[in-house]
């Protein structure tokens, strides 16, 4: 019996309905996991997530899922920020943590101002969603993407992330949304 049987059940319970994967080999290339979509209650958001990517992040201090919630008609860039950042870890057989920056050198996401991510516990889920616990014992990290913009991204490398999390709660920002305000430009 695996230590994460409990994974398919987690994941409903707090994103939603499981409505379909990629398989490993889709886009004609082989990955080392697959893509999960999930439709959460509201029919307003979607999640997208990683399945197998915790058999390729050894030495991390637990296995670990990546995840990216956006509104239900974003879910293409939502797949796109996923795929991206569990290709390079794969790739680089590399683990990430919370507060890590994942950014690309430009735009990451076509049409919009993002670059990368912030890893990060669930904006909008307690604490119970990001650590799946096997008979009382965390067996598995959900690591969730935060699209970021390159300014907001300049933020935290000078600042740290409160300061975004802090501007980002000041102007109320809809961090589900990648058309949001840029909030990083502009003096602390």
């Amino acid at each position: 019996m695996s230590r994460f049987q409990g994974f398919p059940a987690h994941v409903e319970k707090h994103v939603g309905r499981v409505r379909g994967a990629d398989s490993r080999s889709a886009g004609g290339r082989e990955r080392a996991y697959n893509l999960v979509y999930c439709d959460h209650a509201d029919g307003a958001h979607v999640t997208v997530l990683t399945s197998g990517l915790r058999e390729h992040t050894a030495g991390a201090p637990l296995p670990q899922e990546l995840l990216c919630t956006l509104r239900a008609d974003q879910e293409v860039y939502a797949k796109h920020l996923v795929g991206v950042v569990a290709e390079l870890l794969t790739e680089s057989q590399a683990r990430v943590g919370y507060g890590a920056l994942i950014m690309n050198d430009r735009i990451l996401l076509p049409d919009t101002a993002i670059a990368g991510a912030l890893a990060a516990p669930h904006p909008y889920l307690g604490d119970e969603f990001d650590v799946l616990l096997d008979d009382g014992q965390p067996v598995l990290q959900l690591i969730t993407l935060v699209p970021i913009t390159r300014a907001e991204s300049q933020l935290v490398a000078r600042y740290g992330r409160d300061a975004l999390y802090d501007r980002w709660e000041a102007q109320e920002t809809d961090l589900v949304d990648i058309f949001r305000t840029d909030v990083g430009s502009g003096q602390i």
